[in-house]
């Protein structure tokens, strides 16, 4: 009983995790098409195109803090004047 339990739930939750966007449909249909091999590279590489997204982001932010970090003074100077 309990062990039907835990495959059941174990089931339920691969299937709410499973990407639903157009990526995780590709990852699928070559899955399907070409076996599972192809489709575990299909999924790596989306994984890494991801991964690249983030760290350009990351980078991005990074940049940007230390810019308004640079001009912090005259952020307060402009903010002040705003506020009165």
């Amino acid at each position: 009983m309990t062990l039907e339990i835990f495959v059941k739930g174990l089931i339920i939750g691969f299937s709410i995790a499973a990407p639903v966007g157009p990526i995780g449909v590709l990852c699928i249909r070559r899955t399907l098409e070409y076996g599972r091999w192809i489709g575990f590279v299909s999924g790596l590489g989306a994984a890494t195109a991801d991964a690249f997204y983030g760290l350009v982001a990351g980078l991005g932010l990074t940049i940007v803090t230390n810019f308004l970090i640079d001009q912090q003074s005259w952020l307060h100077v402009i903010g002040s004047v705003f506020l009165c």
